[in-house]
């Protein structure tokens, strides 16, 4: 069972539904972690393990000369990709609503003017 707190999703344990605390943490390897956690019930201890594993990628890195990543983009990272391609292509033919904001600011309603 799972609980939030503090805007954060905690394991609780199964046995006294008290919190489950991380204690150790060891790579296994580039993208993936296996986790143990005990339960903070000191009349209960039980212990569980698991993993954390990056999967894909959401967003690209900031950095000029990064590296690209070896995992998969997201669908919601290809869909921005191919929306920026398609603004690209278009120009200022289709302004999305940000932009019609610029233009108005900048006092220039017809930006292909």
């Amino acid at each position: 069972m799972n609980a939030v707190v503090g805007g954060r999703v905690i394991f609780s344990c199964e046995s006294c539904d008290s919190r489950l605390i991380k204690r150790t943490s060891t790579l296994v390897h580039k993208y993936l972690r296996n986790d143990i956690y005990i339960c903070e019930n000191p009349l209960c201890c039980a212990s569980y393990s698991g993993h954390s594993e990056l999967t894909g990628i959401a967003s690209p890195s900031g950095v000029p000369m990064a590296l690209p990543s070896e995992l998969p983009p997201t669908p919601s990272f290809l869909r921005a990709q191919m929306q920026l391609a398609w603004k690209a292509g278009k120009g200022y033919i289709q302004l999305d609503l940000l932009d019609a904001i610029d233009a108005v600011r900048s006092g220039t309603e017809n930006p292909t003017a």
